[in-house]
C-alpha cells in the first residue's frame, strides 16, 4: 500500500530529499495505474526535482509552463541533468500552430498547472491535445483557486469524466499533497509567525463618486456594465491611488478611442477597438473608417461615451493630485523596514502601478529594486530579470552575492514573480494588497518558506484595503471562502486569511481534507511496517499464504491486505460493513492497537465469506458496467455498437464484427478530455454504422488504459481480525 521508496536520489548535483523519494514513488505508481498524477505538494517542498526525476525515466519529455518560469526550467534541467522540450502557456493560448503535437513527447509535465484548470479555454484544450497520448504529471500546490471543480478539470486532463466518479481511495492515489508540518527533513523549512496586518486611512467619498460614475458604452459586442467598470476602479484603489490614476487615464483614452470610431460612423467590437493603443500615456488611433462596422445611430451613442469620459475627467481633475493613501503605504513599509534592519524583504502587488509608485517613494534609502513585466530597476537605472534576482537572492540562485553597495534587500514586485521562484534568501513577505484568491497568497509567501531557506521563520505582513473598499469588494470575505473550499478540498497549511485571532476554520465546521486523510492512513501503515513482528504463522491461515492475526477492538470487523489482478487493496469491515473507501479504512485501522487476542476459526471464516462478498459484488458491478469508477459516455457508445451488430445484413456482420471489437476496445478505455471530446462527438454522429464504427475503432491512442474486463484474481495477503469481547 506504501510503495517501495526510490533507491535512486542522486540527480545531477541534486540529492532527493526523503519525501521527495516518496513523491516520486507514488508518482510513478499513479502514473502506471491512472496514466496521470496531480503533485499539489505545499509550495516550497521541491516537486520540480520530482517531476525531473520521473522525466529521466522518458526518451521524450515535454514542459508546459508560464513563461516567466523557462529560465528556471532550464536550470533545473542543467542541475539534474535532464533533457526535456518547453513551451510556454501563454504560447498555448496564442493563435496559430504550435512547434509541439502529441506525437513528439510521450511525458507531459505541466507546471503551475492551475493556469489551465478553466476547460473552455484554448490553453486548456490544446493542453488536453499534448495530454492525448502521454501520461500526465501536473504540478502546482494550488489546484483550486475558486471552486473544486477547477481540481476535477486537471484530473480530467488524462482521466476524462472518469475524473468525476473516482472513489475516496483512487483520489488518494492520483492526487498527492503533503503540507510543511507533515514532512520531516534535516533541511530547513521555516515556520510561517501569523500575518501582522496594517491598516491605511479610508475616504468613502471616492468610492461613492466611481460607483456614481455614468455608465459607459460598452463595445458593438458587449462588455462590462457600469457597476463592474466601478467596481473594478474601486479594487484599484484598494491597491494604491496610483492604481486608481493609471486605470482612469486608460478608461478615458478608451473613452477617446471610442469615440473618435463613432465619429467616423463606425462602431468598433473589442478586438477593433484594440488596434487603438495606449501606453506610456499617449493614444495610438487606428483607421476607424477601414476596421469598424458603420452605425446608423452614432450620435445617440456618441452622447453616452462623451457623458462618461467627461465624468471621469473631471474625477481625475478633482482627485489626481492626492496621495495621502499612497504616502501612507510608503511608510508602513519603512517601519517594515526600519523594525527588521538585516532583513531581506520582498512585497507584492497585482498592479504595476503600485510598486512602481512605491519604489519611486523607498528607492532614495538604496538597497531598494523593483521587478514588473518590463524587467528590474534600481537607482541606478535598469537590470535585467536574472540580475534583479541575484543581486536579491543570491544564495537561493546559486550565484556569487553581489558587492554590500549593489545588494538589493527589499524588492518590489508584481504577481509575475509570485510562481516559480526560489528567493530563500528573503525572510519577510509583505502583501501590498489584496488578490481575488487566497492561493495567490498562498504563492507569494511560497517565494520564500521553501526548502532550502536558512531563516527558521519567516514573516508575514499585509497592508488592508481601505474600510469603505473592503466593505463594497467584500474582498477579504471572498478570500477566506475560497481559502475554505480549498482547505477542505485538498487542506491548507495557511491560517484563515484576515483572521486576527489565528482561527484555522469556522467552529464546529472543521474538515479534514481527502490528502490529509491519505496521509493519516499512510502514518499509521508506515508505524506498522516498522513495528517488531513475529515470524509464526497462524494455524488457521487460509488460503496457503495468507497471515492471520486477532486483537482487542470496541467494534467487530477485520482488516485485509490483498491483491486484485496485482494490485494492492487493503479492505475494511467495521459492524458488518465491507468498504476500501478511505475513512473506512482509517477508522479500521484506528482500532487496531488493542491486545493480542487468540485467532478464532469462525471469525476468521465469516471474515473471509466476506471477502469473497465484496470481491463476487465488483465482479458483477463489472461485468453489468457500472463498477468503480468509469467514463460517463461509455455505456452509450457500447449499446450504439451492440445496436450496429445487430442491425448488419448477415454477409456482413463477421466482418463488422472484427470492427467492433476494435471500437469497443476504444469505448472501454480510459481516457483523457481530448480523446473522450472526440468520443462524445461520434456518439451523437448521424453517421451510418459502418462508417461509424471505422471512426471509433480509429481513435485509438497510444496511452489508452485499458480496463480489464476478464474475471479477477483475488489472493489474501493478510487478515487482522477485530475482536470485541465483554
Amino acid at each position: 500500500m506504501l510503495g517501495e521508496d526510490q533507491a535512486c536520489a542522486r540527480l545531477g548535483d541534486i540529492t532527493l530529499k526523503p519525501h521527495q523519494q516518496s513523491a516520486l514513488g507514488r508518482a510513478e505508481a499513479a502514473l502506471e495505474e491512472f496514466g496521470g498524477v496531480l503533485l499539489c505538494d505545499d509550495v516550497g517542498l521541491g516537486k520540480t526535482f520530482v517531476a525531473t526525476a520521473i522525466a529521466r525515466r522518458y526518451a521524450h519529455s515535454l514542459i508546459v509552463a508560464p513563461a516567466a518560469l523557462a529560465s528556471m526550467w532550464r536550470e533545473a534541467l542543467r542541475t539534474t541533468e535532464t533533457v526535456a522540450d518547453f513551451v510556454s502557456m501563454e504560447r498555448l493560448s496564442r493563435a496559430g500552430p504550435i512547434e509541439h503535437s502529441p506525437a513528439t513527447h510521450d511525458l507531459l509535465i505541466v507546471d503551475e498547472a492551475h493556469h489551465a484548470r478553466n476547460p473552455a479555454t484554448k490553453r486548456y484544450q490544446r493542453l488536453a491535445a499534448l495530454a492525448r497520448d502521454a501520461p500526465v504529471v501536473l504540478l502546482t500546490a494550488t489546484p483550486i483557486h475558486n471552486r473544486v471543480a477547477e481540481m476535477l478539470a486537471l484530473l480530467s486532463l488524462f482521466l476524462g469524466s472518469r475524473a468525476r466518479a473516482l472513489t475516496t481511495s483512487e483520489l488518494g492515489r492520483c492526487v498527492v499533497r503533503r503540507e510543511h508540518g507533515e514532512i520531516t527533513t534535516e533541511a530547513v523549512i521555516p515556520t510561517v509567525t501569523p500575518t501582522v496586518h496594517w491598516k491605511v486611512s479610508d475616504d468613502p467619498e471616492v468610492v461613492a463618486e466611481l460607483m456614481n460614475l455614468p455608465a459607459p458604452l460598452p463595445v458593438r459586442d458587449g462588455g462590462l456594465g457600469g457597476a463592474l467598470i466601478g467596481r473594478g476602479l474601486v479594487h484599484q484603489w484598494a491597491s494604491s491611488e496610483a492604481a486608481l490614476h493609471e486605470a482612469v487615464r486608460r478608461r478615458i483614452a478608451r473613452a477617446a478611442a471610442l469615440g473618435a470610431s463613432l465619429e467616423a460612423g463606425t462602431y468598433p467590437t473589442a478586438r477593433e477597438l484594440e488596434t487603438w493603443t495606449y501606453g506610456e500615456g499617449a493614444l495610438q488611433l487606428g483607421f476607424p473608417e477601414l476596421l469598424s462596422s458603420p452605425t446608423e445611430d452614432a450620435t445617440a451613442l456618441l452622447d453616452c461615451v462623451r457623458t462618461h469620459s467627461d465624468a471621469l475627467q473631471a474625477f481625475r481633475a478633482r482627485r489626481s493630485s492626492e496621495h495621502m493613501l499612497d504616502s501612507e503605504r510608503a511608510d508602513i513599509l519603512s517601519e517594515i523596514r526600519n523594525a527588521h534592519p538585516h532583513a531581506s524583504i520582498v512585497a507584492f502587488a497585482q498592479y504595476a502601478e503600485t510598486v512602481s509608485m512605491l519604489f519611486s517613494r523607498l528607492s532614495a534609502r538604496g538597497g531598494v529594486a523593483m521587478l514588473t513585466a518590463r524587467g528590474g530597476v534600481v537607482s541606478g537605472g535598469r537590470l535585467k530579470r536574472e540580475d534583479t534576482l541575484a543581486r536579491f537572492a543570491p544564495r537561493a540562485l546559486r550565484v556569487e552575492a553581489p558587492p554590500r553597495a549593489e545588494r538589493i534587500d527589499v524588492l518590489l514586485a508584481t504577481d509575475l514573480l509570485s510562481e516559480g521562484v526560489n528567493l530563500q534568501d528573503a525572510n519577510i513577505v509583505v502583501h501590498l494588497d489584496v488578490p481575488w484568491t487566497s492561493a495567490r497568497m498562498a504563492q507569494r509567501v511560497g517565494r520564500i518558506a521553501r526548502l532550502g531557506s536558512m531563516h527558521p521563520r519567516v514573516h508575514v505582513h499585509i497592508l488592508r484595503p481601505p474600510a469603505s473598499a473592503a466593505a463594497l469588494l467584500g474582498s477579504e470575505l471572498l478570500v477566506r471562502e475560497k481559502w475554505r473550499v480549498a482547505k477542505r478540498a485538498v487542506g491548507s497549511s495557511a491560517n484563515a486569511p484576515f483572521s486576527d485571532e489565528g482561527e484555522t476554520e469556522a467552529p464546529g465546521a472543521a474538515v479534514e481534507s481527502l490528502p490529509a486523510k491519505t496521509e493519516r492512513l499512510r502514518r499509521i501503515l508506515e508505524r506498522w511496517r516498522h513495528l517488531e513482528t513475529s515470524s509464526e504463522r497462524s494455524d488457521v491461515a487460509e488460503p496457503p499464504g495468507a497471515f492471520v492475526a486477532s486483537v482487542h477492538a470496541t467494534s467487530s470487523g477485520f482488516i485485509a491486505a490483498m491483491t486484485v489482478d496485482e494490485k494492492p487493496v487493503l479492505l475494511s469491515s467495521i459492524s458488518s460493513r465491507v468498504s476500501t473507501d478511505l475513512d473506512s479504512q482509517i477508522a479500521a485501522c484506528l482500532l487496531c492497537d488493542g491486545d493480542d487476542l487468540e485467532t478464532d476459526r469462525e471469525d476468521y471464516e465469516r471474515a473471509i465469506k466476506r471477502i469473497h462478498g465484496w470481491f463476487d459484488h465488483e465482479l458483477a458491478a463489472a461485468s453489468a458496467g457500472v463498477g468503480g469508477s468509469t467514463s460517463r459516455a461509455r455505456k452509450r457508445l457500447l449499446n450504439r455498437i451492440d445496436a450496429a451488430i445487430e442491425r448488419a445484413p448477415p454477409h456482413v456482420r463477421i466482418s463488422r464484427c472484427r470492427i467492433a471489437a476494435r471500437a469497443r476496445k476504444i469505448a472501454t478505455g480510459e481516457h483523457g478530455a481530448a480523446l473522450e471530446t472526440d468520443l462524445d462527438l461520434l456518439a451523437h454522429s448521424p453517421l451510418p454504422d459502418h462508417e461509424w464504427l471505422t471512426a471509433v475503432a480509429g481513435l485509438g491512442s497510444k496511452h489508452t488504459r485499458q480496463r480489464d474486463t476478464h474475471p479477477k484474481t483475488l489472493t489474501i495477503h493478510a487478515v487482522l481480525l477485530l475482536r470485541e469481547t465483554a
